[in-house]
């Protein structure tokens, strides 16, 4: 069997939030590298694989087989739809793609509320927390990782029913430790978006200056 493939750093650090031993599902899997180097590595017990194309579920097979991995199943459908109650599945892993699908498809599952969800959007992060901080959901963790000139943020979640109302500057910096400097190049992105819709949109400004300050 050839040796196993290294994630790269956004992969990586979804990775490092999955708890041990969990039955987990990667919504989106596209090659299933998630899934496969989880179970390699002991990590977990059993995944699902699912996405909404075939293409991508073919090619987590592919990577399947190679690796000679167990435990693991692919299906095709929406979300977290291709799940059932007696699948036990505690965790799911929703990683890259925006923020708005990534609320779209917690939104539209009753089984989203028992499970730990590790969020990893693409774009829209302010979109997903604030959609999290709206329905009762808790951020336990959040980190971020740079891949190339590019920087994401990821969320461990749980959902706890408690909903508190949140300045509008938290659903841009949620849990993040600012010390990090990754983090603070996330953030610094940010704000480089919003100084652009700022030249059409003046009420922008504050914002603006609120992120910048808690920056310094």
């Amino acid at each position: 069997m050839e040796r196993l493939f290294s994630l790269d750093n956004r992969l990586k650090t979804c990775a490092s939030l999955v708890p041990y031993g969990a039955r987990l599902v990667d919504v989106g899997t596209d090659h299933a590298y998630l899934p496969v180097w989880l179970l390699k590595n002991n990590r977990i017990s059993y995944a699902v694989a699912s996405d909404i194309n075939q293409k991508p579920l073919d090619s987590g097979r592919l990577t399947a087989e190679k690796y000679q991995t167990e435990n693991i199943e692919f299906r095709l459908g929406p979300g977290l739809e291709t799940l059932s109650r007696s699948d036990n599945i505690d965790t799911a892993v929703i990683a890259g793609m925006g923020g708005e699908i990534i609320r779209e498809i917690i939104g539209g599952s009753k089984l989203a509320k028992n499970l730990t969800l590790i969020l990893q959007p693409m774009t829209k992060s302010e979109v997903l927390i604030k959609y999290l901080c709206d329905n009762g959901f808790d951020i336990i963790t959040q980190v971020c990782a740079g891949t190339g000139s590019k920087y994401y943020t990821i969320l461990k979640v749980k959902y706890t029913g408690d909903v508190r109302k949140k300045d509008k500057s938290f659903f841009y910096l949620g849990k993040l430790d600012l010390s990090d400097e990754t983090c603070k190049k996330f953030v610094q992105n940010h704000i480089k978006n919003l100084e652009n819709k700022s030249k059409g949109d003046s009420s922008l400004l504050p914002l603006i200056k609120e992120l910048k300050e808690k920056l310094k």
